[in-house]
């Protein structure tokens, strides 16, 4: 077995655990939005946005690794750019929730305002999307 098969191991058991972490954030966040938690911890926030930042990278090097293999046929696939857009998606919103992360730390949903929450709204859509969309197309990539 090569170092593919190992970097394409590494890759789903990610996949999953990021599914578990980012299921767990949004069910903190949904218990914030519903008022069912005034507010959040800030460590137990810190801790889960880092564990996806470490997800994501581990998911790219091992993407990467795995890249190097079968470049020539990703190449050709419609459905890699797709994924490739995806996971950008996803890095570059981790850095919008970074910044917006604090908010549910501090004040309650309830009394933020709809410029306030729409940031959040929108967040939440984007990493829906992307998840949701980068599995998919990783499903049509047929290794």
């Amino acid at each position: 077995m090569g170092l593919e098969y190992y970097a394409l191991t590494v890759h789903i058991t990610t996949v999953f655990a990021l599914i578990a972490t980012v299921v767990v954030t949004d069910v903190l966040g949904l218990l914030w939005v519903t008022g069912r938690l005034e507010t959040l911890s800030r460590r137990t926030l810190t801790v889960l946005h880092r564990l996806v930042w470490v997800g994501l990278l581990i998911m790219i090097v091992s993407g990467a690794t795995m890249f190097l293999s079968y470049k020539e046929y990703l190449l050709t696939v419609p459905a890699f750019y797709v994924k490739m857009g995806f996971v950008l998606t996803l890095v570059v919103n981790a850095f919008v929730i970074g910044r917006h992360m604090h908010i549910a730390t501090v004040r309650s949903f309830a009394a933020l305002s709809k410029e306030e929450r729409r940031p959040l709204f929108i967040s939440g859509a984007v990493s829906t999307t992307a998840w949701v969309g980068a599995v998919t197309a990783a499903l049509m990539l047929e290794l």
